[in-house]
Parts: C-alpha cells; structure tokens; sequence
C-alpha cells in the first residue's frame, strides 16, 4: 500500500483528526512493529504498513584468487514504498552474524572480511544474504545466484622448485628458507608472495635436512657434512664446518652457535665467524638435537640419549658419564623423528621400535605408551599432553597427567609427519602426510574439520611452518613436497605460543631450542 495515498485518500473522504486517533511519532522506531512513521496534515503518526521492502541485484566481488583472509564486496539495490530501515547481508559460513551495508548512490554495500567467520573448508563457494528492513520492521531478503557465489580457497600461492625440498624455516618477515635435492643453488629463500628472494649454492651436495634461522644467519646442513652459514643476501659466511658425512636431520641453535650431529658420529659446533669444534660420540646421529630450557644439548647417538654442557668455549661437555657422580647415558632405542621438550624440560622421542619415551634431565626415562612403526616424532601441546604422528595412519594423544581428551584422530590417509599445533577460535592440529594430503584436525576432539590433496602426484609433504602474529585470525602455512613445491595455505589463527613444543623443531626459526620463543 502507498502510505501517502492512503492518507490523501482518507483526508479526501471528509475525515479529520487523524493525529487524534493515532499516536504521534518522530521516528518509525517510535511506533510499534508493522508500523510506520507517516507525515499527514495535522503532523505525524504511526500507520499501518505490511508491504516489506524489495532487495534485487545482489552482487558480489572478490580479489581473484577468492583468498580466505580475503574481503567480498557485496552490493543490493533497496527499495521501499516508505523508508528502507536497515540493510545488513550475511554469509552461509554463519547465517547468524550479519554485516550492516550503507547507501551509496542508489546501491547499497557492505564490505566483508572473511577471516571474521568460521570457514570449515579448504576451498568452497561462499554465498551471500542481503536482507532489508523498513521503518515498519517489515524484512525481505534475496541471495546471491550462482554467478555471484565466488569460491573461496585457502591456498595463497604455490612455488615450483623442480626437485624435492625441506621442510622450511621461516624468517621474521615471513620470508621461507627451503633445502633443495640439487647439485647447485641448494638453499632457496621464497618472499611472502611467493617470489624467489635469493639462492645459495653450498656445494654439489644436497641439502636435505631443514634450514635454521640464527641471529643473523640461515644455516644448513649438506649431504656431504658440513655446516653452512648464509647472509641475507644468499652470501656463504666464514662458517663452514665439516663432519665428513651427511648431517642428521637437522641443526639446532644454543647461543650464538649452531649445533649439528653427523652420520661420521660427531657432534659439530659452529659460528658464523669460523668457529668449528667436532665432539666424537658413540655412534651416528640421524635427527636433530635439541636444546632444554636450562640448556643442555641433547642428541640420539645409535640407543643413547646424550645430554652435554655448551660452554662459553664451544666444547661440549658431557653431562652423563656414567663417572664422577654423573648418571649414564639412558637407552632409548634408535631415534630417527624429531624431538621434543615438555615444560618441565623432559625430552621425548619415538623409537624405531615404536615406544614414545620421556627422559628427565636426571637421565630418568620412562616409556609412556607406544605407536605404530615409522611414525613421525611428537609435539606438547599447552596442556602437557603429547601428540604423535602415528605410522597407522592417525594421530595419537598421549598424557602423564591422566586420559588425555582423545586418543586416537579419525583416520588420516597416508603417515602423518609432525603436526603444527594452532591456536585460534577452536584449535587445531595442521597435518602434512605422506601421500601430499593436508589436514586440519580439531584439537579437541581428533575430528577432521578440512583437508585437501596438495600434492597432485601424492608425494610426501615435510612438517610445516607458519608465519602470522600472535592474536592474529589467520596466519600462513608453508607446506614443502617432495613433489618439488612450497605450498602457502591460509590457516585459521596462529602458532601455539602456549605449547612448549608446538612443531616439528620448535619454533618457526627451527631452532630446536625449548627457551626460544616460538
């Protein structure tokens, strides 16, 4: 019904004093609901109105690719026979939390950011609600058709390197550092849009173990044994420290020192300035050390845990001995993964016979439970339970302080490696695997919340990193395959600061070092 109209109408038919029999009003929210506020001759009052406004035209615009922490514009037109109330649009990832639009011209329009609501996918398409209230309170609402219901995704971007790559370290400015399978150009630094910052060449050796992030250093170990020091600009410093056999699995950062263990059975110490100390030890090393918070260096040497002392002077010293008072070195079967350091600064590794053990810094060591052979190592979680990428083909929940809230994940294809611990809204557990899945896994309860196939060939995916600031709704993930790519997938919230071990090396710089911040 046109209100005007209808009033002119009834003043035509002789009456008078409609201000008498209806209540005045400044405003339509002064009246009640399927009211509105109308002029008349005698002033304003309150009229029936049942006639809702029209929404047509919803239109909506994303940045190509659609990215998850992305903004849509949409647009409506609205039209009312009176007043148009109040616009707001809504997307499907959560009807309930609408958006207010604004005029502008004879549109109205909303911009929306994405990362404000729940997205329980890698990819999809995203559909918008406009909907439209007049001064009366009557609503009309209208969607997006097909065409304008973008597909949004996750995946930042994806680099080609051409040959299988490390799992990466990640610089403050969120630049990744990745160890490549090549004769030359080993070392490759990819800015945060997925462009090559600088190479290095260490060599004719592979790099294949992990990079880490020192004060003012990349460091990298080759296949060859030796220890390599990297400027910014991609420059070899005066680091270079040999063991004479491949390094394994890694390096970790105490000080101003890096610290690699080798097939040749040393332990390398070494600095940026040329400094370089060998310590024989019992047997081969195959994974990285690590390093406690009151800062011993602990490594896997053949069925022993070592601990030792890293003095001003950059030689080791052994803190079980088995003499003078010290305990011996514990047996804790061959240790390939990578290790973690819990709160209380106990050390726990995985077997190669699959027992998940803790070893205290007295050298106490206690077998908590057991996991499928070939599984990947284990990361703390801020609660003090200890989750392990098992070789079934899941995630296991471990805990000394009781049942932890689950014990295995849903089923996962293919090995797990170790997960990334995310905190956010609803926290989760970001899971490469070796057929080149990615999985995103509830915390809380071991549920699948996304996943997706990166690598298109299957291949493994390494352990990822991430880079977002603390608090942030998002951050990225760099995901490396040994199909030769760095995957950049968008993540929901940030990296477990409050887990003493929340990734695969510790923190994003791979330093392996429990004091250093994550």
């Amino acid at each position: 019904m046109n209100r005007m109209l209808a009033l002119a109408a009834v003043l035509a038919a002789g009456c008078s004093g409609v201000k008498d029999d209806r209540p005045g009003c400044a405003r339509s929210a002064d009246c009640p609901a399927g009211e509105t506020c109308a002029s008349t001759p005698d002033g304003a009052v309150c009229w029936p109105d049942a006639q809702p406004p029209a929404v047509s035209g919803v239109a909506v615009t994303c940045a190509m690719p659609c990215l998850r922490d992305g903004t849509l514009r949409v647009e409506a037109t609205v039209a009312d026979d009176h007043e148009v109330g109040e616009v707001t649009v809504a997307l499907d990832l959560d009807p309930s939390r609408a958006v207010p639009m604004a005029r502008a011209g004879a549109r109205w329009v909303a911009q929306v950011p994405l990362d404000a609501f729940p997205f329980p996918a890698f990819e999809r398409a995203v559909i918008a609600t406009v909907t439209a209230r007049d001064g009366a309170r009557n609503a009309a609402s209208a969607s997006a058709d097909a065409g304008q219901q973008p597909v949004v995704t996750r995946l930042r971007w994806t680099y080609d390197a051409g040959v299988p790559m490390t799992s990466p370290a990640v610089l403050e400015d969120g630049t990744a550092v990745v160890g490549l399978s090549a004769t030359t150009q080993q070392v490759l630094a990819v800015s945060v849009v997925g462009a090559v910052g600088w190479t290095a060449n260490t060599g004719t050796s592979f790099v294949s173990v992990p990079p880490l992030v020192g004060d003012n250093q990349v460091w990298v170990g080759s296949a060859s044994g030796t220890a390599f020091a990297i400027d910014a600009a991609g420059q070899i410093l005066a680091g270079a420290c040999t063991a004479g056999e491949s390094i394994g699995g890694g390096l970790a950062y105490s000080g101003s020192r890096a610290v690699a263990g080798a097939q040749s059975a040393v332990l390398l110490v070494a600095d940026s300035n040329g400094f370089c100390n060998q310590t024989a030890v019992s047997a081969a090393v195959s994974t990285s050390p690590v390093v406690s918070r009151r800062g011993n260096l602990i490594a896997s040497a053949g069925t022993k845990l070592l601990s030792f002392t890293l003095p001003a002077n950059g030689i080791l010293r052994s803190d079980w001995t088995g003499a003078d008072g010290l305990p011996p070195a514990p047996a804790v079967g061959g240790v390939l993964a990578p290790m973690a350091i819990d709160d209380a600064d106990a050390v726990w590794t995985v077997a190669q016979n699959g027992n998940l053990n803790r070893t205290t810094m007295d050298a106490a060591t206690a077998t908590v439970g057991t996991v499928a052979l070939g599984s990947s190592g284990p990361i703390v979680l801020a609660d003090g339970s200890v989750v392990v990428g098992s070789g079934a083909g899941v995630l296991q929940r471990f805990s000394t302080a009781g049942a932890p809230p689950w014990a295995e994940s849903e089923p996962l294809n293919g090995v797990p490696a170790v997960p990334l611990a995310l905190a956010g809204t609803r926290p989760a557990l970001l899971v490469p695997t070796s057929t080149g899945r990615l999985y995103a896994v509830n915390a809380d309860d071991g549920k699948i919340a996304w996943s997706v196939k990166l690598s298109a060939t299957g291949q493994a995916l390494q352990p990822a990193n991430i880079h977002g600031a603390a608090g942030a709704a998002t951050s990225t993930a760099y995901v490396a395959g040994a199909d030769g790519k760095l995957y950049a997938v968008i993540v929901d919230g940030q990296l477990d600061r409050a887990a003493p071990w929340p990734k695969a090396f510790h923190d994003p710089r791979n330093t392996g070092n429990a004091g250093a911040l994550p």
